[in-house]
């Protein structure tokens, strides 16, 4: 059997093994929503594809890029030969043969994807990449959440349609493999719904989204101190940002005052002016207050609006939130939806 027919037959992601993912997933989470399920299968593939790849900066985007391979190769199933055609570009000879030999595979195969020159660095397959199209490709790194919630969702409709796959969860070799993953984010405990905790989100379309309305909160430090509040308190990204859109119209970069009002965008202790730290301390703070405001919600109560008792003088606050967060979803495409 020659190097390439053994890298073939290597599989690290099958039908059958994102099948026993997913009954584990079934098994240790059965109250969970199928979105939320969804959304652990989805993170749990994209780890299991991170440590089976070399390690190099652009694996992110190598990452998204096998997935869709997966996707629309129909077969639901990604072998160390593919894994190791996606990485060729960004990594040395000698890297990729270490890397076969850590998997107990023939280092002759590394012979496959690289030139005979075995001295010829990246640097000149690119050039050369470069002269045969006449410009170089851009890479566009994506981030880590990007469409984990419709990858995953494309596999379980695929598993749900093919149950003879099925595998028993304890002897799955894909179980085993889940256990070795890092820990899932399971949040902080709130009394927020479900549909208002944190979700993984394209954060890329978020920060575009914000930039069509010139919002600074769409630059840095502002973005990731948001962002990072909703993760930290269990929070929808997409709540926080819509009240600093009901109370600061997301802070436009040509207000004057633009850079002290992001420092408080959430109008925390009463006003921007009135308390003007920063915008980490105002995003803990805010996201701390809609957890706290959340507790004891009667049946039945709207959840923005319960917030609001407390959150802002304005009675109707809660429906320009709500207006906004729904607009978000909406605009960027997210499966999530709002409801009471």
């Amino acid at each position: 059997m020659d190097g390439e027919e053994l890298l073939r037959q290597d599989i690290v992601l099958s039908k059958e093994k994102i099948a026993g993912v997913q009954k584990y997933l079934l098994k240790k989470y059965p109250e969970a929503s199928s979105k939320k399920r969804a959304a652990l299968l989805s993170q749990t593939l994209h780890q299991m594809i991170t440590r089976s790849l070399p390690d190099f900066k652009e694996e992110e985007a190598v990452r998204v890029k096998l997935f869709e391979k997966m996707i629309q190769g129909g077969n639901m199933q990604l072998s160390r030969y593919d894994l190791a055609e996606a990485a060729v570009p960004y990594i040395s000879k000698a890297q990729l043969e270490a890397w076969l030999q850590h998997h107990n595979l023939e280092e002759q195969a590394a012979d496959l994807f690289y030139a005979d020159d075995p001295e010829m660095e990246i640097e000149e397959i690119e050039e050369i990449e470069e002269e045969m199209t006449g410009e170089r490709k851009p890479l566009r790194v994506r981030p880590y959440l990007l469409s984990t919630a419709l990858i995953a969702g494309i596999c379980i409709l695929f598993i749900m349609l093919s149950p003879d796959t099925a595998v028993e969860t304890e002897s799955s070799p894909a179980a085993s493999q889940y256990h070795q993953v890092e820990p899932i984010y399971q949040g902080p405990v709130n009394e927020l719904p479900e549909e208002l905790q944190f979700t993984m989100i394209d954060q890329e379309g978020l920060k575009s989204w914000l930039q069509q309305r010139d919002s600074m909160l769409a630059e840095e430090p502002y973005f990731s101190a948001i962002y990072q509040a909703a993760h930290d308190f269990n929070i929808h990204p997409y709540l926080l940002f819509a009240i600093t859109g009901q109370e600061q119209g997301f802070v436009s970069v040509n207000h004057p005052e633009a850079e002290e009002i992001a420092n408080n965008p959430f109008n925390v202790f009463h006003s921007w002016k009135d308390f003007n730290t920063s915008i980490e301390e105002s995003s803990e703070i805010a996201a701390r207050t809609v957890v706290n405001l959340s507790k004891e919600r009667p049946d039945g109560a709207n959840p923005i609006q319960w917030i609001n008792r407390k959150y802002a003088e304005d009675p109707n606050w809660w429906k320009g939130v709500t207006s906004i967060f729904e607009k978000m979803i909406k605009d960027t495409k997210s499966n999530t939806n709002l409801s009471n």
